[in-house]
């Protein structure tokens, strides 16, 4: 396990060393960011101040067991940490991301009164069957209805806590692929989560809403680092001084090389976390200027907290780099 400050600016992650004063400032109030090493999956915890939480996804590629299992230790951890989950935003409707939902809800963890869920417009969604059907039964099954906020060709602003604004984005036809981008606004602090997408979409969504709403700190590199999306033009636009990606060892999980060369160019001291190197992900921020930059924190703990209930494994960098690969298909997502 490794922890840091670090200072973030456009596109730069700078190691920072706050004093004691700062750092018990930090300690008392912050937004935290988890990314489970779940392997060919994803999951993303974001715990406010005052114990309230949100969803991005929750679920793996590796069937109804480990979905399972998923949604098990993500209850138990909300338990844990005495978190009341307010929201959920599965990003699209793929089981690697969604799938533990279902499992999640039957373990009864502490839920606002109603639970918000946030979701794009696809037929996917209308399905009544598999793992969609299971998540739909237990939602309706909860004490008090759940409030569903369907988003196509539309923004949503939402007031999550003082200083804390969550905005939704998303588009319309890229199939089970149209996802909601989420753009977390903590004070100072900007993180956008992407869900899985392709550049095409991507691009649609910035000209649709403007370069200045994604801006962010950190981006949640879309699509596990897919050669089919994070287009240029759009980390670009964003400037992240952390990308993180939630990655294993398979080629759908996998941030490739070509990706990888996106995020990293013209952008030398931009940091790229990804699971199946490091771990559980964890970033916090008291969202507060430090210096010209914002203060956040970056722990990388593995094992994580899931891998061995999953199965899921870390590798080392080199083991993983000769792995990456590149693909002549998506020309798009080199355009600037």
């Amino acid at each position: 396990m490794t922890t840091e400050f670090v200072k973030l600016t456009e596109s730069k992650a700078q190691t920072a060393h706050p004093g004691a004063t700062r750092r018990t400032k930090f300690a008392n109030s912050h937004l935290e960011v988890r990314m489970f090493n779940v392997g060919d999956g994803e999951a993303i915890l974001i715990a406010f101040p005052n114990r309230r939480a949100w969803l991005v996804d929750g679920g793996s590629g590796s069937g109804t067991k480990n979905n399972q299992k998923l949604g098990q230790q993500l209850a138990a951890y909300l338990h844990q940490r005495n978190l009341v989950l307010e929201a959920l935003v599965p990003t699209h409707p793929h089981k690697d991301h969604v799938g533990a939902v279902a499992a999640l809800l039957h373990a009864g963890p502490q839920l606002a009164d109603p639970l918000t869920i946030y979701r794009s417009v696809d037929a996917t969604w209308s399905l009544d069957t598999g793992w969609i059907g299971d998540f739909k039964q237990e939602v309706a099954k909860l004490p008090s209805q759940a409030n569903w906020v369907t988003l196509q060709n539309a923004h949503r602003e939402v007031s999550v806590a003082d200083g804390v604004k969550a905005h939704l984005f998303a588009g319309s036809g890229d199939g089970a692929y149209t996802s909601i981008f989420l753009h977390l606004r903590f004070r100072q602090a900007r993180l956008l989560f992407t869900g899985d997408s392709h550049c095409g979409y991507e691009r649609d969504l910035l000209e649709r809403f403007g370069e200045e709403d994604f801006r962010a700190d950190v981006l949640k590199v879309t699509h596990h680092g897919s050669s089919s999306g994070t287009s240029l033009k759009v980390v670009n636009a964003i400037k992240p001084a952390i990308a993180i990606a939630s990655t294993a060892d398979d080629g759908g999980h996998r941030l490739e090389a070509d990706t990888l060369q996106r995020i990293r160019q013209n952008a030398a001291k931009r940091r790229v976390y990804e699971t199946v190197i490091d771990g559980d992900i964890i970033l916090r921020t008291d969202g507060e200027a430090y210096g010209v930059g914002v203060l956040y924190q970056v722990e990388l703990a593995a094992p994580g907290l899931f891998e061995a209930a999953l199965g899921a494994t870390t590798q080392p960098r080199a083991t993983v780099d000769a792995q990456r690969s590149s693909s002549p298909n998506h020309p798009e997502c080199a355009e600037t």
